[in-house]
């Protein structure tokens, strides 16, 4: 017998029961989040490719012109900034997902004129993450040219193969990602949720990103997982196969949608 029942025991209140839902199924549901961007990117895979070619092109065009000078290492500050950068270039993706939970065909307008729902807090949180990003290639730049001075080292099995060029490089690697994991870390929990917070529900600045900040403390172990994926799943992309980022920036940029209405389910009935 429930010796607790009747006697007036306060029993744990809903947002707890939703919390530790949330923990005990963290795993299938991150899952569930790439299965909804899948599902979203089917719906809209042309507009949305077309739409995510655009920096497709532009990484293609800056990789291009680093290896031609003989500066392939700084593709890895390069593709590591685009970490910290990436939530703030798919809030087109966040118009669309929303067109599709209200029943309604998204259109490449639609994914343009994302861009252009910015708020004030919008603004200042680009130029935050922007800041973020330039700070990255900057510090990447001093420590490159702390092991490799001011020559150009080109990108072939030497680096490798040669101790005099392998040492250097793996601490440039080392403090460079060092550094890079600490913006992008500061980064995701800042702008995470408070993307989709300020563009759906219009919230201010401070109050999103306040939400985001906690939502990310509540959930360290669910957010840490859903941090690694989209970090791992971008950042391979970028490496192996880049135009494959014209199919995977939908879907995570989809999917992050889908973590928010998870987490947020009051907002998304909005």
């Amino acid at each position: 017998m429930d010796h607790t029942e009747g006697t007036g025991a306060a029993a744990p209140s809903e947002e707890h029961s939703a919390m530790q839902q949330v923990k005990d199924t963290a795993a299938p549901t991150v899952r569930r989040w790439l299965a909804a961007g899948w599902r979203d990117y089917r719906a809209t895979a042309a507009i949305s490719s077309a739409f995510s070619l655009i920096f497709v092109l532009f990484g293609a065009l800056a990789v291009w012109a680093l290896l031609r000078r003989d500066l392939g290492l700084l593709v890895f500050p390069l593709f590591g900034g685009f970490v910290v950068v990436a939530p703030i270039l798919v809030t087109g993706y966040q118009r669309a997902a929303r067109l599709l939970r209200q029943g309604r065909t998204p259109r490449f307008a639609d994914l343009l004129l994302g861009i252009g729902e910015g708020t004030p807090g919008i603004w200042f949180l680009t130029f935050l993450l922007g800041l973020g990003y330039l700070i990255w290639i900057t510090d990447a730049l001093i420590i490159y040219g702390m092991y490799f001075g001011r020559r150009s080292v080109p990108f072939d099995y030497a680096l490798f193969t040669d101790p005099a060029l392998r040492r250097p490089l793996f601490a440039y690697l080392f403090y460079g990602g060092l550094l890079g994991l600490g913006l992008a870390a500061m980064s995701y929990a800042v702008a995470v949720f408070s993307i989709p917070l300020i563009l759906h529900r219009r919230l201010g600045f401070v109050a999103a990103v306040s939400r985001s900040v906690a939502t990310v403390f509540r959930h360290p172990l669910l957010m840490l997982r859903w941090a690694l994926t989209l970090a791992v799943a971008t950042l391979l992309t970028l490496v192996v196969a880049l135009p494959l980022l014209a199919v995977v920036l939908p879907v995570l940029a989809y999917a992050s949608h889908a973590a928010y209405l998870a987490l947020f389910p009051d907002d998304g009935a909005a």
